[in-house]
């Protein structure tokens, strides 16, 4: 299952978080729960 580690806006900031498009996001957040056009898999 994709997760938002797995898109390509995804910037990791520590172990458990990151940065997908100006927002801070758990890294293990289901892929599902994004926007629809910001999830774009690596």
């Amino acid at each position: 299952m994709p997760t938002c580690r797995d898109c390509k806006f995804y910037k990791p900031i520590d172990d458990t978080k990151g940065d997908c498009l100006g927002h801070e996001v758990p890294g293990d957040r289901d892929a599902k729960l994004c926007p629809a056009k910001a999830f774009t898999p690596k």
